[in-house]
């Protein structure tokens, strides 16, 4: 006589097996998902290393001009008093 088994042991197995399929495509879901985010995250600190290098400052060489004619030297001005008109406040009284 041959040994039998039970439907419910079946259905047991072939629900193992799913759990155990389900789990494996869970986990590689989860491992696709890690692996999008590790990727943006190195493309967001790339794109802000380069932002950072794009904004320091580089220094211009000084420019070079010919050189200026000496100036003229000039006496100074001699201080004069202001000739202040008093017409104004003499017809305001």
């Amino acid at each position: 006589m041959k040994p039998f088994k039970l439907q419910s042991e079946i259905r047991a197995e072939e629900r193992a097996e799913w759990e155990r399929q389900r789990l494996e495509a869970e986990l590689e879901v989860e491992r696709q998902r890690l692996e999008r985010e590790n990727e943006r995250q190195e493309q967001e600190e790339r794109a802000i290393s380069e932002a950072r290098a794009a904004t320091v400052h580089i220094a211009n060489p000084i420019r070079s001009y010919k050189p200026l004619p000496p100036r003229k030297i000039l006496p100074l001005t001699a201080a004069e008093s202001p000739n202040f008109s008093d017409r104004h406040s003499k017809s305001s009284r």
